[in-house]
């Protein structure tokens, strides 16, 4: 496998070049960072990362492992979850054109990255809803409602793949993460069920 200080830094360069504030990164460039890092962790065998990393992936600079790391609280990190649900500046109710393919890999990382797998085409069963979770879906599924509603699923599910084209995201993908969310939520420990309302969670 991979080694998991990679890992670690492969989600830095991502995380740095998702910042939409950056005038000097373009949509051509949020993307292409995207395809790299899917293409890392579709390589066979999977990588493997540290603890840290999940909530590091979901939430960038506003996680626990960047603000408690000295070197991590001076670097902007734009997590994977404001980035699949990053508003457009310039049409209302719409998401920039890279959301859509951030809140692919999301899907991905979380229902289809298989961790425990050192087979190519073997899967141990952890991308079920109902079965064992990995690392990426257990750190989602452990987030606050503050936190997941970040991801702008009703823009998705209500615009995805409609009128407004890539703005709209992707209804299926966020389909997918939302039945995850309502059927794994928990509390901070990754244990304890904490079952969450889905009129709480998608603002009306």
């Amino acid at each position: 496998m991979a080694d998991a200080e990679r890992s670690s830094i492969e989600i830095k360069v991502l995380l740095k070049n998702l910042d939409p504030t950056k005038t000097s990164i373009k949509h051509k460039d949020r993307l292409r960072r995207l395809n790299k890092f899917r293409n890392y962790i579709t390589a066979k065998p999977p990588p493997e990362f540290y603890d840290d990393d999940y909530p590091l992936m979901l939430l960038g600079s506003e996680s626990p492992t960047a603000m408690e790391d000295e070197d991590l609280s001076h670097m902007t990190l734009y997590g994977l979850l404001r980035a699949a649900g990053c508003p457009s500046t310039d049409h209302k109710d719409s998401l920039k054109r890279s959301a859509r393919p951030a809140m692919s890999l999301l899907r991905y990382l979380c229902l289809e990255f298989d961790e425990a797998s050192s087979t190519p085409g073997v899967s141990n069963g952890t991308n079920n809803i109902l079965g064992e979770l990995n690392g990426f879906a257990s750190a989602l599924c452990a987030l606050n409602i503050p936190q997941l509603r970040t991801l702008r699923l009703e823009i998705h599910i209500g615009k995805g793949e409609s009128e407004s084209g890539s703005r709209g995201g992707s209804k299926d993908d966020a389909c997918h993460l939302l039945a995850l969310i309502l059927a794994r939520h928990t509390d901070t420990d990754y244990e304890t069920p904490k079952p969450i309302d889905v009129k709480v969670f998608l603002p009306v």
